[in-house]
């Protein structure tokens, strides 16, 4: 491969970390949970038959879901469906907007690689950890909030579901772990240890050390 289209391939690999952490950081205005509300007395503000949705900012935030408009239930009738705001949830954006902040102003490939790599699998962990805790929590409050018993054959798990925003969320943060992981081994098996770290496109360029007199 030439030099100048090395150089293009170490361009666009470097722009595909923050690309992701953003892209993981703007599905979280996407649907991560929903609960169908089909069960006896339906959900929080819902009817039976409605669907209370939840964004990943509201579970970060404890912001109001969303509720099919037209299976509202009469206000006398409702239940809070607000959950309070979700610390792993809150961790996972503050983690995204350190890894995109690396990815920007670290020069060196190996530092830059290897953090990103790591603050991107951890906030694919709590990812992971917080939806299962809000499943928990939603599953509890449905359970309380039935007026009957349920369907013959159904749980209460039976009525709230992942979405894609979580699975797309998890789904960019585990690509940019793995690549930048990928690209941290590849650079620390590279012959000339440091020296052969480089810079890319933008970064220092490296210097071997002077020889002793």
């Amino acid at each position: 491969m030439a030099d100048g289209e090395r150089r293009s391939v170490r361009r666009f690999s470097r722009l595909l970390s923050p690309a992701g952490l953003v892209l993981a950081g703007l599905l979280f205005l996407a649907p991560f949970l929903t609960v169908s509300c089909d069960a006896p007395g339906g959900y929080g503000r819902a009817a039976p038959g409605g669907t209370t949705t939840y964004t990943g900012w509201d579970l970060a935030t404890g912001g109001t879901p969303d509720v099919t408009a037209d299976k509202l239930l009469p206000p006398e009738q409702r239940h809070s469906d607000v959950l309070a705001p979700q610390p792993l949830a809150g961790t996972v954006l503050v983690l995204l907007v350190i890894g995109v902040l690396v990815t920007i102003g670290v020069g060196r490939a190996r530092t830059r690689r290897g953090v990103v790599a790591a603050l991107a699998a951890i906030a694919a962990l709590f990812l992971l950890v917080n939806q299962a805790t809000v499943r928990v929590l939603v599953e509890e409050r449905l359970r309380e909030q039935l007026t009957g018993p349920l369907p013959d054959g159904r749980q209460i798990g039976d009525f709230v579901h992942d979405q894609g925003g979580f699975g797309l969320a998890l789904l960019a943060l585990v690509l940019v772990a793995l690549g930048n992981l990928a690209g941290w081994v590849r650079l620390l098996r590279a012959p000339g240890g440091v020296i052969a770290e480089s810079a890319e496109p933008g970064s220092p360029a490296p210097t071997a050390p002077l020889p002793e007199a």
